[in-house]
């Protein structure tokens, strides 16, 4: 957890936070009642203690790089949004069409045109945003359409915090390393087929919406998985490892409806 980190101290290296670790002090507590940090770092470990308390997670997002996030999941996994967007490609003119959010209420869907602006509130509610490649994506691409948003959000990208355990790739080709199964043909879509299932919806397509939803509903589902195995692999050989990171996010996308014949049409369409 938190109060195990050492790393985000101004200057502090890992090899140093191992070698505080080894000596037996593995909690701030430990470290402010030890000799082994100097008075300054004392007083970072103090603030960083009332940050933890004031449930501060933007403090922490700030100090620790975009590799060694993974360390804030546990003491916010109550407060963590899932997050995965779909857009309408990748120019200058590219839009967002939906996002998705899995918590631990369940999943829900903001989609162009319907409810998409309700985010700007929405995400304010979060201690904690997941995405996988959302440094890069979707964070970007949400600021751009809805202003300043996050700004009091910590950040955890799976993609780079899986890369330290060397799981590299796309998402469903980690899902695959992995092990996990979608069990259905949702999985054989991609970036592009969700351009054009909002294109079929937009011209009237009766379930294309509804696939685009669901397939966007894989992706999130998938993530709190792929987290914990995250922060299994990376804390292996910490004080951290004595914690068992479980979000509470969880969905069974089985739940919502798609049209397969909409999916074989998009996978033929893809192998001419």
């Amino acid at each position: 957890m938190l109060n195990n980190s050492f790393l985000h101290i101004p200057g502090f290296t890992i090899y140093e936070e191992e070698e505080l670790w080894a000596s037996g002090v593995t909690t701030w507590a430990q470290a402010i009642n030890s000799d082994r940090l100097d008075s300054k770092q004392v007083r970072f470990l103090e603030r960083s203690t009332q940050a933890l308390n004031e449930r501060d997670s933007i403090f922490f997002n700030e100090r620790f790089t975009a590799r060694e996030r993974w360390r804030l999941l546990p003491d916010f996994e109550n407060e963590i949004a899932f997050l995965d967007i779909e857009t309408t490609g990748l120019w200058k003119d590219a839009y967002i069409t939906m996002c998705g959010i899995l918590d631990a209420t369940g999943f829900n869907a903001y989609v162009r045109g319907d409810n998409l602006d309700d985010l700007v509130s929405i995400l304010d509610e979060y201690k904690l945003v997941v995405t996988f490649n959302g440094i890069s994506f979707d964070i970007p691409w949400l600021k751009k359409e809805l202003g300043p948003i996050l700004n009091d959000t910590a950040h955890v990208d799976l993609m780079h915090i899986l890369r330290n355990v060397g799981l590299i790739g796309g998402l469903k080709k980690i899902e695959r390393i992995c092990g996990l199964d979608r069990g259905d043909d949702l999985s054989l879509l991609s970036g592009r087929d969700a351009v054009s299932l909002w294109n079929m919806a937009q011209e009237g397509e009766p379930h294309a919406l509804e696939t685009l939803i669901r397939y966007n509903a894989e992706d999130v589902s998938s993530l709190p998985i792929l987290t914990e195995v995250a922060y299994k692999r990376n804390s292996l050989g910490t004080p951290m490892a004595k914690y068992q990171f479980l979000p509470p996010a969880r969905f069974d996308t089985s739940l919502l409806p798609y049209d397969s014949g909409l999916v074989r049409y998009l996978c033929r369409s893809a192998t001419k």
